[in-house]
């Protein structure tokens, strides 16, 4: 493994959503602006005209901001306005049987990295942000799903449900440095009423699995295939009272390669045993560190684990006292 390679961005549409609106999604160097419209075929007569929509949607949304209280991002009824998909000057999959279309906003935010988001906390290494809704379309607040799942352990469908909610957006965070050029991206809809986007270069999402394409590779499951993967390496056994040394990489699972994050902090847990420091800094891709078999006796087994801040365990090994 080379270690000089970075995660790249990748961009995937999944249309297999139950929800009865049209979704626009645009992505730039650190602002997502997310919109749900209804749609109709024969509001020709009460729509306003391109250039006239095109004015109006140059008016960035109101910026989401921590720390306030949640509301409601559904527009007022002088907003809603009927206007051709055609202003919208993306890449813009049509619903099936429509070929006019025509939009009405139903909610909209937009979303900037700001120092606020990343002093926060809450833009981490390994992260998961969802851009959620209710049924209707009226638009959430976003967040962080490991920060909400990590304390409760709770299956991503139960936080979701739980709110009830549906995720129109995912985007993944492979380092709390990065901006949107190394994110993922996978952008929900319901293919009956269809979406725009600005991404490049997207894939179709397949229903049960990613494939990155570039280079071919077999299938990888779910948004872990687009986040930085974890390696513990060292012996398999180690000696009662005795001190044994061990390493995590920090690599990219679609090619095996380390990944050249300058520095990045990975959390470290065992089951027994004694770990020297509990917290480890990667150089070059790569952390070192020590454990000690204190206390142990030969035939006990130690579960050694290294994680994120907002994700532990992403990747285990069973050690044996001899």
């Amino acid at each position: 493994m080379k270690g000089d390679i970075e995660m790249i961005r990748r961009n995937y549409l999944f249309s297999k959503l139950n929800i009865p609106f049209f979704v626009e999604a645009k992505i730039y160097d650190a602002t997502i602006i997310l919109r749900t419209w209804r749609i109709s075929a024969d509001a020709k007569i009460d729509a306003l005209t391109i250039h006239e929509s095109k004015k109006l949607l140059e008016k960035t949304p109101k910026l989401f901001v921590l720390d306030t209280d949640p509301f409601d991002f559904s527009l007022h009824k002088s907003q809603q306005y009927w206007l051709p998909a055609e202003a919208l000057s993306d890449t813009i999959e049509k619903p099936i049987k429509k070929e006019n279309l025509y939009l009405q906003p139903i909610s909209q935010i937009a979303f900037e990295i700001t120092p606020e988001i990343i002093g926060h906390g809450a833009w981490a290494d390994y992260g998961l942000w969802i851009f959620n809704s209710k049924r209707d379309g009226a638009l959430k607040m976003p967040f962080n799903r490991y920060i909400e799942s990590y304390n409760a352990k709770s299956h991503r469908q139960l936080i979701v449900g739980a709110r009830n909610q549906v995720t129109l957006l995912m985007v993944c965070v492979p380092f709390a440095s990065n901006n949107f050029d190394r994110c993922s991206f996978i952008l929900k809809y319901n293919e009956n009423f269809g979406c725009s986007h600005n991404m490049q270069d997207f894939f179709i999402m397949p229903k049960e699995s990613i494939s990155i394409y570039d280079p071919p590779i077999e299938y990888l499951f779910g948004v872990k295939a687009l986040l930085p993967s974890l390696r513990l390496a060292g012996p398999d056994v180690v000696g009662a009272g005795q001190m044994a040394n061990f390493t995590v990489e920090v690599y990219d699972k679609n090619i095996d390669e380390l990944i050249s994050e300058p520095s990045v902090r990975l959390y470290l847990e065992s089951n027994a045993g004694y770990l020297t420091h509990r917290q480890v800094y990667t150089k070059d891709g790569v952390g070192h560190f020590s454990l000690i078999a204190l206390g142990l006796e030969p035939g006990d087994k130690i579960k050694l684990k290294a994680g994120w801040r907002n994700y532990s365990g992403a990747d285990e090994k069973i050690i044996s006292v001899v």
